[in-house]
């Protein structure tokens, strides 16, 4: 386990400054994360965002949205993190990965702004309700779920046109 959570408080040092060209962060098993600094959001060439097992997270930093270039966003069993945040759907190139988040209750309206999205995963959110704006994801081809959570992707299949397979997967 690592215990990082006291380097992404409000430091003397920008992460921009340290690694204006880091592409990938990956965080796992931090005991002692509970929120991301908003510096974070100044990587805009960062690829992918990895973050599981960090059981006390919260929150991600509300300027997410700021990731452009992000094209992967994995969220494994935080599970204290009770949303996403709504500029979320300013990320047009993203694939999401949430899986094991028995916390999160809505996913955020902005969701439907993801229109390039192909590949969603959710396993183990079954307690997460999709909007009614999951329907513009127009090029989404894979949803994978558990058998709670892939009802209500069913409930879409008139709008998903696109949407090849939608996977109920055993936990």
């Amino acid at each position: 386990m690592c215990t990082i959570g006291q380097a992404f408080k409000n430091g003397t040092n920008r992460i921009l400054d340290i690694f204006p060209n880091l592409l990938e962060i990956d965080i796992d098993y931090c005991d002692d994360l509970v929120e991301l600094t908003d510096g974070l959001c100044d990587l805009v060439q960062l690829m992918k965002l990895s973050i599981t097992n960090c059981h006390k997270l919260r929150a991600l930093p509300e300027g997410i949205g700021k990731l452009v270039n992000l094209k992967v966003l994995r969220l494994t069993s935080c599970t204290d993190l009770k949303t996403l945040p709504e500029t979320i759907g300013s990320l047009s190139q993203l694939t999401v990965n949430i899986s094991d988040f028995l916390s999160i209750i809505n996913m955020p309206i902005q969701i439907g702004e993801l229109h390039k999205v192909s590949k969603i995963c959710m396993r183990g959110c079954s307690s997460c309700n999709l909007p009614s704006t999951i329907k513009k994801l127009q090029h989404l081809k894979d949803v994978i779920c558990d058998e709670e959570t892939a009802y209500q992707w069913y409930s879409f299949n008139c709008d998903l046109t696109n949407l090849k397979r939608c996977y109920s997967l055993s936990l």
